[in-house]
């Protein structure tokens, strides 16, 4: 079998104070990637500056005239650049252990067939830390079709896969339709791996060997909103046309929980979400629909104190 030659996207955009480990953090891979496209979307603070300086064979600086939504324009510069025959993606914030990419190989070695290799994660918040949560079916190697990657997330509400800990066919992501850059400025990452899921299997790994930090600076899911509908609605709906009955099944339950998600984060927004009750599935997600119409019909003010209430008591618990 060939090995896989990564191609590692990392997007730049005023992370001056965190690119250095990223980039770090690849080059100490114990099997080397095979490039590290850096994509700066006109950084302000010195990170583009700082990356050029690292001098690095296998780095290759790009920039972007116009800056993308969620960093999507960027990755997909990088997808369309990249020479390797597989994407493994690391923002710019975030960290690679010394064998992320040698454990994303075994993976695709185990079954070359697969379309996407995933690796479990730390979630790093400025206090603390935790695991990424996975089902009781993930906590072995496992391949994954759609419907056992649907159940592994509807399972703990959290996607298997996230951008930190992935590697892609460069192929599939083209097949796929790369990232929603111009027509989503978050949750875009989830819709693009639903529709890989599309193309094929998934080989996950629950071995820790990436580091999402939640607090860094500039991060995007703290300057945007999610009173709108959540981008992979209407990928999951169209979709359902062509699944199976259990597919579609499990389709419709993830329409309902991200819609419930987006109606929960908009409880504390003082702004009313434009997501509409006819957006949900029934008889299902009754309790999706009465979420929803509270985030529409409560008061901005009971809305946000109620939510501030909720999270205080969940801390204490």
């Amino acid at each position: 079998m060939t090995t896989p030659r990564f191609s590692v996207v990392m997007p730049l955009y005023n992370k001056a104070g965190h690119v250095r480990a990223a980039i770090e953090s690849v080059l100490a891979q114990t099997m080397p990637a095979h490039e590290i496209l850096v994509i700066d979307n006109r950084s302000t603070d010195g990170g583009r500056e700082l990356v050029a300086g690292i001098g690095h064979e296998r780095i290759k600086l790009l920039d972007l005239p116009t800056p993308g939504p969620g960093g999507y324009a960027g990755r997909n510069l990088g997808i369309r650049s990249a020479n390797g025959d597989w994407i493994a993606f690391l923002d710019a914030d975030d960290l690679w252990s010394p064998g992320h990419l040698a454990v994303l190989a075994r993976g695709i070695a185990a079954d070359p067939g697969v379309r996407a290799a995933a690796t479990r994660f730390d979630h790093v918040f400025a206090d603390r830390s935790q695991k990424q949560r996975i089902a009781r079916a993930l906590e072995q190697p496992v391949t994954l079709g759609l419907a056992g990657f649907l159940e592994a997330w509807l399972a703990v509400r959290e996607c298997p896969m996230w951008t930190g800990a992935i590697a892609i066919r460069r192929d599939t992501l083209f097949e796929a339709g790369l990232f929603p850059e111009g027509k989503a400025v978050r949750g875009g990452d989830k819709d693009l791996w639903l529709r890989v899921m599309g193309q094929g299997q998934l080989r996950y790994d629950p071995g820790v060997t990436a580091v999402f930090h939640r607090d860094s600076e500039n991060k995007v899911s703290k300057s945007t909103s999610t009173l709108g509908l959540p981008c992979l609605v209407d990928t999951a709906r169209g979709m359902m046309a062509g699944a199976s009955p259990r597919e579609a099944a499990l389709l419709r339950r993830l329409v309902n929980q991200e819609i419930a998600h987006y109606a929960r984060y908009a409880m504390k927004h003082p702004g009313r979400t434009a997501i509409r009750l006819g957006d949900v599935y029934l008889p299902e997600g009754v309790g999706t629909a009465a979420l929803l119409l509270a985030a529409k019909l409560v008061p901005a003010s009971l809305r946000q104190s109620g939510h501030a209430l909720r999270n205080r008591l969940l801390a204490r618990a």
